[in-house]
């Protein structure tokens, strides 16, 4: 298992709440994991994205950002974005939505 592979298994496994092996487990069972945010999944994120965020700070040009970097974002972007649910709507998509409606004359 690569490097990559084990970052990501292990940050899934803390969203879930549960082990690796555990994970590793139900995934070759196919079972699906619900994430009900809790406290300990949201600092456990939250400490996750400061530790990305940091590394993005480092970065003076972005076309340096590795495929390892690139892929955790994705994937912490996706439980975020998940656990968020039917979060509100930011202002850029409102501004989006308003100009979609306008008509030409």
């Amino acid at each position: 298992m690569s490097r990559e592979e084990s970052e990501r298994i292990e940050l899934l496994a803390k969203a879930a709440g549960v082990t690796q092996q555990e994970y590793i487990i139900a995934k070759l069972e196919n079972r699906e994991f619900t994430i009900v945010p809790d406290i300990r999944a949201y600092k456990m994120l939250r400490e996750s994205m400061r530790q990305v965020y940091q590394k993005l700070c480092r970065l003076r040009d972005c076309s340096t950002m590795d495929a390892r970097l690139i892929a955790k974002v994705e994937l912490l972007s996706d439980l975020f974005v998940g656990i968020a649910g039917d979060a509100p709507r930011g202002e850029l998509e409102k501004e989006d939505d308003l100009i979609a409606e306008m008509e030409r004359e």
